[in-house]
């Protein structure tokens, strides 16, 4: 679930804002930019009724500027970008309290997603069944 929602997070920053380079794991060297880095920093899990739970994931989407003397206002921009197109993630997530601050020359957007999923168990099927005499076999 987490790294399918992660490739949706990519795919959909790759449509929007083109090719830039989207990473998925913190880079200690050798950063490209303009480039992302999606992380997935927590998760929740909330039981309901009737075998439902409640998933919630929070994402964090660090944006590096191409022009650092231009960093705010590059910054600006994409944050506007972001949440015109990121109410949904792959038509499936609902984007959830988004949240943008700049830090030493970056832009991170923290936003939090959901998703209702229900228990399925394993039951294991009728092998043979007997009725008036009569013996059937799966």
């Amino acid at each position: 679930m987490v790294t399918n929602l992660k490739t949706l997070i990519i795919q959909q920053l790759k449509q929007v804002f083109g090719n830039l380079d989207v990473y998925d794991e913190p880079i200690r060297q050798g950063l490209k930019t303009p480039a992302f880095l999606v992380l997935i920093t927590n998760d929740f899990q909330e039981r309901k009724l009737w075998k439902l739970s409640e998933w919630e994931y929070l994402i964090n989407v660090t944006y590096f500027p191409k022009d650092e003397r231009d960093a705010y206002t590059e910054n600006d921009d994409v944050n506007q970008t972001f949440k015109e197109n990121f109410r949904y993630i792959g038509n499936h997530f609902h984007v959830n309290r988004m949240e943008a601050s700049k830090h030493d020359g970056t832009l991170v957007i923290t936003f939090s997603v959901k998703k209702l999923v229900r228990e399925i168990e394993e039951e294991t099927l009728m092998q043979t069944l007997e009725f008036g005499g009569v013996h059937i076999d799966d």
